[in-house]
């Protein structure tokens, strides 16, 4: 793809090869966005899977559905809206992408017509694209442009990223404090770890954290859960594969009967409708293997092994679940508090007297966040960790470089060098005689292609290292990994490349003479321009294949015929893809960094970079609106991220600068950008002194008012949202015993949803604030012990269940509260603890196997369903057997696995929660599985 990072010794190879790879990219390019426009619309679980697949609220706003049309409609959207359906993660690199195009566009403009006649006329015979650059420039005066623009840059870029981040300050406060995110758990709860052993239990920590205001709600202690999640995921496997066994079974007989031509005597029992031949078979080893090997162990029965193993891991899983307390304590816990801002408080304040004891704390991590086994890893050993993780990458980042004989990336660049590299070994001089246009592409694409191959590995390196750093977070390991990652390309990309396609003639100059490394190199940085015109030329052309998705939509039309089970068949259909922040914005801040690092020494490539980010924006704004979910929501805090990447690429580029600057011995220039560099880095550590408290923490002084603002812009809906969750107070209402008013009230104040709120609290936010400080003046809540709360709840459904099933059926208000009670005391639990049994999802069959075996199942107490698929046999003499599942139910209404209560650790918004369970599974037969 890319000429190489250095001299280019013959003007029309550096053409050439510039322009092959221009035309080549541009085709395949328009092939793809091509191939997109006309498969968008006939393949939506591949390019619009939002638009069914996640709750209505969060789906994007429709569109024109034309050929083409839509383009202008998606353009068009409303920021509220996109923000409203992709979340203020994705908005803000959206925000991002914005910001460069601004910053680009605008320079290309100013820069690219007064700097390119600068460098051109009149100057030095540089051959090729190389007349085009400062290093073509030998009149020291001409540098006076340079210097301009450099400092106009500079000022446009600082300007810029304050503004940006007063934006994204703002927005994050509106996210921290909108009555969706501050009515939640997560938005209340504090992770303290390295508790020592003398606190670490509910009544020391309730003393600790009550001094904040509104007190504390609800501890819990984090437990060693030793075996148990190894054993729920094992249930779990052993489900799947019944499912599989079954479904290849019920298939099978299908083809049998078909083929023998008669019809099933289906009175003569299910079972025996499963000749011998035909019931699935495996080996049991007793190795402790997590594979079974050919001809090595007895040999079961399939289906009664199954059984007979599901059976008996329900009760063991039972057995711990019902006994918490038996398992030891951690040395960390959750602390959720009364009141949003306490937990920010409390994360800011110095906790114990001893240094990195219940230190650092962490605020917003919500359930399906944690990461479990970093739980007990104390505050010392987590720095430790983290010293050897960052040691660990600077030597991958270094190694990768320069590995132990070969130069892996500075070969790739190298190679592309042909006439310098044929100089060093002269058996490669057989690639010069080529013709032109051969050799321009190989110098233009296979460097490209084979240094994306070696970074590819890269991220999933670093992902593991900052999961062993101890981070409790999974949004956090990749605010790591986007460090990590992008160290990784500045380094090796940005400047080894600049350095490696100029090393073998630098190598050929010291043998020479010595005393011209400095010059070479001097000359070697606006030479290598070429190379990164080329790179960011190609970056921009894989919009067209980031659209198409060729793996997915290739895997559309493949996973069918992998997919044996109706579980399988909703994995693959009930979920839309996953993206990682932490490798998608340093591939972008890297091309920042390249369109300042060469704006003012080589400015033909800003026009490729606003081409970059233009169609980046454009991709992005319809992946993240109508293909792309993440695994959680962190509120934005890649983008300040983001901003520091800008910053060191600004600084590398001014230090750049300067030494052109001093080898055009052009003093006056230098000084004036020494200046520069100064005010840069003054302007980095004042918007640090400004910012970088608000990143992460709620502002005190601003709670209660901006809450009442964004009540009153978000409209009844929302403002009834935060009225209930400000004066329902869930504990009292369901652990304490009602009187006969407040019954009668519970049945009054509800919605449509049956949730409890007061009509006279959606419009008087006065009234709101004054029923919450009341309730959040009685600081001693109900239960602390969120363990001992869940008993204490469940003994309460209990109770009520013995005295009347039917009571609780009708009564949707105790119904639904019990559950977002239960979802609040449970979602600090370690997942083990309250994951129900799977249910095991087998396709109806006319031949009734599937519902023997589910009178099979129920009398070993395993749940089963057959709701929403059937085996349908069709093909000639019905031969063939396909799975259908009823996509309408399961799929796009969102019922699910049949019988499946989405838990905490899936589902981390509440109200989602409890619909879900109200909607799409019996609520009496929810809460009483809980108990």
């Amino acid at each position: 793809m890319a000429d190489a990072p250095g001299d280019q010794l013959h003007a029309d190879q550096s053409i050439s090869t510039f322009t092959s790879a221009l035309w080549f990219n541009a085709a395949v390019a328009g092939g793809y966005f091509t191939a997109f426009l006309v498969l968008r619309r006939y393949r939506p679980r591949v390019y619009k899977p939002r638009t069914f697949l996640v709750e209505k609220s969060r789906q994007p706003p429709p569109i024109d559905d034309g050929l083409v049309t839509w383009i202008w409609t998606l353009l068009r959207l409303p920021d509220k809206d996109v923000l409203q359906a992709i979340g203020l993660d994705r908005f803000m690199v959206l925000r991002f992408l914005r910001m460069a195009i601004v910053t680009f566009v605008s320079f290309s403009l100013l820069a690219v017509p007064i700097l390119i006649p600068i460098n051109l006329v009149d100057q030095r015979d540089s051959e090729g694209l190389n007349r085009l650059t400062m290093g073509n420039v030998k009149d020291p005066e001409r540098t006076w442009a340079h210097l301009v623009l450099s400092v106009v840059l500079s000022v446009g870029i600082i300007y810029y990223t304050y503004r940006e981040t007063r934006t994204f300050l703002v927005l994050r406060r509106q996210y921290l404090l909108s009555p969706e995110y501050a009515t939640s758990v997560t938005a209340r709860t504090l992770y303290v770890p390295s508790i020592p052993p003398s606190v670490n239990n509910v009544k020391a920590l309730t003393k600790i954290f009550s001094r904040f205001p509104g007190g504390v709600r609800r501890i819990w202690l984090t437990r060693n859960m030793k075996d148990l999640p190894d054993t729920v995921v094992e249930r779990q496997t052993h489900v799947a594969n019944l499912e599989k066994a079954l479904t290849t079974t019920i298939s099978a007989c299908y083809k049998y009967y078909a083929k023998k031509g008669r019809h099933v005597e289906l009175e003569s029992g299910p079972k025996s409708m499963i000749p011998e031949k035909l019931r699935p078979t495996h080996r049991v080893s007793s190795l402790p293997l997590p594979f079974s090997l050919p001809l090595v162990g007895r040999k079961v029965d399939s289906i009664d092994y199954y059984h007979e193993q599901i059976h008996e891991l329900n009760e063991k899983i039972l057995r711990a679940q019902r006994s918490p307390e038996s398992y030891a304590q951690l040395s960390s816990a959750f602390i959720e508090f009364n009141q949003q801002i306490a937990a920010h408080m409390a994360a800011q304040c110095v906790i114990h007297s001893k240094a990195l004891q219940m230190a650092p704390r962490f605020v917003q991590i919500a359930p399906t966040d944690i990461i479990w086994d970093n739980m007990n890893i104390k505050s010392l050993e987590r720095l430790g960790r983290r010293v050897i993780s960052w040691a660990l990458t600077t030597a991958i980042v270094i190694f990768w470089a320069i590995p132990s004989k070969d130069i892996i990336v500075t070969f790739v660049q190298a190679v592309s060098n042909i006439q310098s590299l044929a100089k060093v070994l002269p058996f490669l001089t057989v690639l010069e005689e080529l013709p032109t246009t051969v050799v321009g592409i190989i110098q233009g694409i296979f460097p490209a292609i084979a240094l994306a191959i070696l970074v590819a590995l890269v991220p999933i390196i670093f992902r593991f290292l900052s999961v062993q750093e101890g981070i409790p977070q999974n949004s956090m390991v990749d605010l790591s990994l986007l460090h990590k990652y992008f160290f990784f390309l500045f380094i090796d990309v940005v400047l080894v490349s600049t350095i490696a396609g100029g090393a073998i003639n630098t190598f050929v100059a010291i043998k020479e003479n010595p005393l011209n490394v400095v010059n070479m190199l001097a000359e070697t940085l606006p030479k290598a321009s070429t190379f990164f015109i080329t790179y960011v030329m190609l970056q921009s052309f894989t919009s067209g294949q980031s659209m198409l998705q060729l793996v997915p939509l290739i895997l559309s039309y493949v996973l069918p015929f992998l997919s044996t089970t109706p579980r399988d068949i909703y994995i693959r259909k009930g979920k839309c893809p996953n993206i990682q922040l932490g490798t998608l914005i340093p591939t972008h801040t890297v091309i920042f960094v390249l369109g300042i690092e060469y704006s003012v020494i080589a400015p033909l490539i800003l026009p490729f970079v606003c081409l970059y980010f233009i169609l980046q924006y454009f991709v992005y704004l319809y992946q993240f609106l109508f293909v792309y979910e993440m695994g959680y929501e962190s509120g934005g805090l890649a983008f300040p991220r983001a901003i520091r990447h800008v910053y060191i690429g600004m600084f590398t580029w001014q230090l750049t600068m300067i030494g052109l600057f001093a080898v055009q011995k052009a003093l006056p220039q230098m000084i004036i950008m020494i200046i520069t560099l100064v005010v840069s880095c003054s302007a980095l550590a004042l918007y640090d002194m400004s910012f970088k408290p608000l990143f992460k923490y709620l502002p005190v002084h601003e709670d209660e008012k901006e809450m009442k603002k964004i009540v009153s812009k978000t409209g009844s809906e929302a403002a009834a949202a935060a009225a209930n969750a400000f004066t329902f107070d869930d504990d009292k209402r369901i652990l304490t015993e009602p009187d006969k008013e407040e019954e009668s009230d519970l049945e009054e104040e509800q919605d449509d949803d049956g949730i409890a709120f007061e009509e006279e609290q959606q419009d008087d936010y006065g009234y709101q604030l004054r029923r919450r400080k009341r309730r959040e003046s009685e600081t001693t809540a109900v239960v602390v012990d969120a363990y001992h709360a869940r008993d204490t709840l469940r003994k309460r459904i209990r109770e009520q269940m013995r005295h009347s099933t039917q009571s609780i059926a009708n009564n949707t208000s105790f119904a639904v509260n019990s559950a977002r009670l239960m979802f609040h005391v449970e979602s600090y639990m370690h997942p083990s603890l309250y994951r129900m049994q799977p249910t095991v999802w087998l396709p109806e069959d006319d031949l009734g196997i599937a519902r023997y075996e589910m009178e099979l199942l129920k009398k070993l107490d395993i749940r089963t369903s057959c709701e929403g698929v059937k085996a349908m046999h069709r093909g000639k003499r019905g031969q063939k057997t396909k799975i259908v599942v009823d996509e309408s139910l399961i799929i796009d209404g969102g019922k699910g696995v049949p019988g499946e209560v989405p838990s905490q650790n899936e589902n981390s918004r509440i109200n989602d929660y409890v619909r879900h369970v109200q909607d799409s599974y019996n609520i009496v037969e929810a809460l009483a599985l809980t108990i």
